[in-house]
């Protein structure tokens, strides 16, 4: 009883009528040329950045050791004059970052494998205006709140399987227990509550449809959600089979300094209009939030790396490829060479054996690949992924070890994320691998 209060409060809080002005402001963007949204992003981008010079003690201090006063800076083409800022500068000095008292804002962290978790603050309105982009890109996708929902993500503990909370319609799954002993409770469970859209991490709905898939279980959901996790392209195959769907993923972080939302049509991911201005580099994005004015984040460094997209007249809104993910998730090699997880799930596209992978990588050059296998796992195939392996990373440039495990051996962060490489090199030098991707 009381998680089904809470999910119920949670939504009320956040439901259409109270998110509704914000839905109509974010619509009118939707609706803007590009010159006219770039009118109104600099003008609240010179209000925030006004507003935190004159009443944060973090940025009066920053840009004044930095010789930058007020009237240095009168448009968006001045940004670039603004000293970047870290994770590390938000860990020591949130507090000294905001512009209103904190007992205002609410309190929220960052989840990670490892390391310190990082807090960041919102307020109400940015709450709010969260969540009016999620309505207004489900809605577009074809789903309109109120519709039957389907939620597997970390709503639900260990203890519970499933729970139906009446006011959303909403259906929520534990993606702590999806096992080949729980599959039938869940899909009866589904069947019975006849879903518009299904939600969740990437690695819970792929956990599902492998399930589903070993039981000889199919599902037609017209819809999936996916975010929090950079989506694979093998979960993305299966997902769209066993769930018999269309998936659109959503990218985002805890810390609300950027949104890019999968097109319609599939064709890379769009700049979420008015949310924030997004400057990408080799190494990560360079984000400044125009949503939350309370908690101030200017030329905030992040490091997921992005794949752009050429722009064209048929794909004005595009900007980005694909996500790569955390810069600092990649393997390194002996000569220092990195390879993304989106390079290295080619390994498993033809060996249907192998239900799930993760690499772990505690020393340069040298690397661990965990595989989950099914019952058709043979020696051809475990021969077959050493040279698939060796062909991807080079057999001079890493010492690799392969092992067999359960599904529940594999790691997960504390919210039960899922990353498909684990970079430890960086935190025993210090550093720490967080995961600051958004619910």
């Amino acid at each position: 009883m009381k998680k089904y209060l809470k999910e119920t409060a949670k939504y009320l809080l956040r439901c259409p009528l109270i998110i509704s002005p914000y839905v109509v402001e974010i619509e009118k963007m939707y609706g803007m040329t590009s010159d006219e949204l770039n009118r109104r992003n600099e003008e609240v981008f010179l209000r925030i950045f006004r507003n935190a010079y004159r009443k944060s003690p973090f940025y009066h201090r920053l840009y004044t050791e930095a010789g930058i006063g007020l009237e240095d800076i009168k448009s968006l083409a001045d940004m670039e004059k603004l000293p970047i800022i870290t994770k590390e500068m938000v860990k020591k000095h949130a507090d000294e970052m905001l512009v209103v008292p904190k007992w205002k804002l609410i309190a929220n962290h960052t989840s990670g494998t490892t390391g310190t978790p990082l807090k960041v603050y919102e307020d109400w309105p940015s709450i709010w205006r969260e969540q009016a982009y999620f309505y207004c890109y489900r809605k577009r996708c074809g789903f309109i709140y109120g519709q039957p929902l389907v939620s597997l993500r970390g709503n639900l503990e260990k203890k519970e399987l499933y729970l139906k909370v009446h006011i959303s319609n909403t259906l929520y799954l534990s993606s702590y227990n999806i096992n080949s002993q729980t599959v039938q409770t869940y899909y009866d469970q589904i069947l019975k509550h006849k879903p518009v859209a299904i939600e969740g991490y990437p690695s819970s709905l792929y956990s599902l449809a492998l399930m589903l898939r070993d039981r000889g279980l199919q599902l037609h959901i017209p819809l999936a959600f996916t975010s929090s996790e950079s989506l694979l392209d093998y979960q993305r195959a299966l997902i769209e089979t066993q769930f018999g769907t269309q998936v659109y993923d959503h990218y985002g972080t805890t810390e609300r300094t950027i949104r890019l939302s999968e097109a319609l049509n599939h064709n890379g991911y769009y700049e979420e209009p008015g949310y924030s201005i997004n400057e990408y580099t080799e190494d990560g994005e360079i984000t400044t939030s125009l949503i939350n004015e309370s908690f101030p984040l200017i030329r905030y460094k992040g490091n997921d790396v992005m794949e752009l997209m050429k722009l064209d007249d048929s794909n004005r809104q595009v900007r980005v490829k694909s996500i790569e993910g955390r810069a600092g998730t990649c393997l390194i090699g002996k000569d220092g060479s990195q390879y993304s997880g989106a390079l290295l799930t080619r390994v498993f596209k033809d060996i249907t054996s192998i239900d799930n992978a993760q690499f772990i990588q505690q020393k340069q050059g040298e690397v661990t690949l965990n595989v989950v296998v099914n019952g058709g796992f043979s020696q051809d195939d475990k021969k077959r992924l050493h040279e698939e392996v060796f062909a991807q990373l080079g057999e001079q440039n890493f010492n690799i070890r392969i092992n067999q495990i359960s599904p529940q051996e594999l790691v997960y962060s504390k919210r039960g994320k899922f990353n498909y490489i684990i970079n430890l090199i960086n935190v025993k030098r210090g550093g720490n691998q967080e995961d600051s991707r958004q619910n």
